[in-house]
């Protein structure tokens, strides 16, 4: 099909131009030709179009008025002007503010949220469209909550991509996570429901973001490695503890969902049951050899261990599940084990056995593997024999050779 060749002749230009029937260039409000003779340059109709230089004429709004103004661009539109119609929509450039440049390396950490780092504290397709939506929506509003979603964003970069730039996303990272405390700590004590949301997804992702910091423990002490997991732990019940106040209108809002695990079956299976009696029965007989054990202590911290390996048996296997252990553990439990003692030690290396079945394991290679291999090497071999079967389970058959 032929297509009909553009009309080039000027159909709009000023009375004089017309008048005297030579071509106008329509330049406004004096076309060249009207500014070279200083003759006074009208136009007989105004356009629909306001260009930058031109006053508006009061005139009646119609429909017909904006396909006409529409129709009229086609008339001036050439290679070299066509981008200059953008620039003169935009009306007075004195009225107009220059935005700020484009930060990249942030849009980038942004769009790794949206896209993965989210999911790491999603438990289901509901929980995950808060995170991954609503969250950022929130952290618009509250600094600290910006810079905990980028923070967490570029360390999952960091620990999951193979390139020349992990070092970077680090500081990145480190950078983010400095500001946003700064700004977190300044509302510890102003704790407002207006605030609540913004405070309580901050808190997931400071604990997602200490278990997932790169550690480099001492090599020639393994103290230092169990030390570390232990600072994870306090700091996520911490955390957390200072939070409860959030949790009221969390429950409240559209975001009780957060709160809500999936349902599942409460009994152990036949495999978690037989460890967790054989902790039980070690308890006990810590409990008549030593008459400094703390039996009750204990037997929380189990109980709450046979419930997050229940949980991960039937299949909640996020972040979620490994964090709420660490908010129910008692700080004695955590203060027996930095004394030296061997029992929580034992405790720790299965707790290390189900965060090695959970599902985002770049958050936890380094410790359910570290820590089992640490605490092999301080405990005896009185001790070690209440630890094989999670050491099996975490490295397999032949575990000691990768333990020594």
């Amino acid at each position: 099909m032929a297509f009909r060749r553009p009309h080039r002749k000027s159909r709009h230009g000023c009375a004089e131009c017309k008048r005297r029937r030579v071509k106008c260039d329509e330049t406004r409000p004096t076309c060249s030709n009207c500014s070279k003779r200083q003759t006074e340059c009208e136009y007989e109709s105004a356009s629909s179009l306001l260009w930058a230089n031109e006053e508006r004429r009061p005139q009646p709004k119609s429909a017909s008025s904006d396909l006409e103004g529409f129709a009229q661009l086609d008339t001036h539109l050439s290679p070299d002007n066509s981008f200059d119609i953008l620039g003169r929509l935009g009306g007075d450039d004195s009225a107009s503010e220059s935005p700020a440049s484009l930060n990249l390396s942030d849009l980038e950490l942004m769009m790794q949220w949206c896209n993965s780092t989210h999911q790491t504290l999603s438990r289901n397709t509901r929980t995950e469209s808060i995170w991954r939506f609503r969250v950022p929506e929130e952290a618009l509003s509250h600094t600290f909550l910006m810079h905990g979603i980028l923070a967490l964003s570029a360390l999952h970069i960091a620990r999951t991509r193979d390139d020349q730039r992990h070092e970077s996303y680090v500081r990145t990272a480190v950078a983010h996570q400095h500001q946003a405390l700064t700004f977190f700590r300044q509302l510890l004590n102003n704790l407002t429901e207006d605030n609540a949301k913004a405070m309580f997804s901050f808190a997931g992702i400071v604990v997602v973001y200490t278990f997932g910091f790169p550690q480099v423990p001492d090599p020639a002490d393994p103290w230092s490695c169990v030390d570390g997991l232990l600072q994870v732990l306090l700091l996520a019940r911490g955390v957390q503890q200072l939070l409860n106040q959030a949790t009221s209108w969390i429950r409240s809002s559209d975001w009780e969902e957060l709160l809500q695990f999936d349902p599942y079956d409460p009994s152990p299976p036949d495999d978690a049951r037989a460890v967790i009696q054989r902790l039980c029965e070690l308890n006990s007989a810590c409990s008549a050899q030593d008459p400094t054990h703390d039996v009750l202590i204990y037997e929380n911290v189990i109980e709450n261990l046979a419930d997050m390996m229940t949980a991960v048996s039937s299949g909640l296997t996020s972040v979620p599940v490994a964090a709420r252990w660490a908010i129910k553990l008692k700080p004695e439990f955590v203060d027996l084990a930095r004394e030296h003692r061997p029992f929580p030690l034992v405790i720790l290396v299965h707790y290390c056995a189900v965060l090695h079945r959970l599902k985002y394991d770049w958050c936890f290679d380094q410790w359910d593997e570290r820590v089992p291999t640490a605490i092999w090497k301080i405990l005896d071999d009185s001790w070690r024999v209440h630890i094989r079967e999670p050491m099996v389970e975490i490295f397999g058959q032949n575990f000691e050779l990768s333990a020594e």
